[in-house]
């Protein structure tokens, strides 16, 4: 329970929160969500091997990150995830290939984009390695 000399308090802290448009939350919301799980499973990744450590990073931010659009009355944005688990839960074949083919979709990007950044990461070692022992002198 709230004090009585409190509650003012309470209110006026209340009310600041009704000036802020919920669209602006729900996206500031989604998006540090995100961002923290992130964070918190490349901390778990970084001790994988490293071709299943990608994959299941990118597997993660395909599932959180994948924006969609929720149903009902006050809908907004919303992992792609959820709708694909309340499609499969209604028995919605059209909500269930939806979200599965834009949770596809990011899958598929981050895959090819950690592919080619593998690529580079591995060219640049190597470019680096071989300039070092070339500039080296053995005194």
């Amino acid at each position: 329970m709230v004090r009585e000399d409190q509650s003012g308090l309470w209110d006026n802290a209340v009310s600041l929160l009704d000036v802020i448009p919920e669209d602006s939350i729900a996206i500031a919301v989604y998006i540090v969500g995100a961002l923290i799980i992130l964070w918190c499973w490349y901390g778990v990744q970084k001790r994988l091997p490293q071709p299943l450590g990608g994959i299941s990073w990118a597997v993660v931010f395909a599932l959180i990150a994948t924006p969609s659009i929720s149903e009902g009355p006050n809908s907004s944005i919303a992992p792609a995830f959820f709708g694909l688990l309340f499609g499969v839960l209604t028995k919605d074949g059209s909500l269930i290939w939806s979200n599965l083919s834009l949770i596809s979709l990011v899958l598929g990007l981050g895959l090819v984009i950690g592919y080619f950044w593998s690529k580079f990461k591995m060219t640049k070692n190597t470019t680096d390695l071989s300039s070092k022992t070339n500039n080296s002198s053995p005194l």
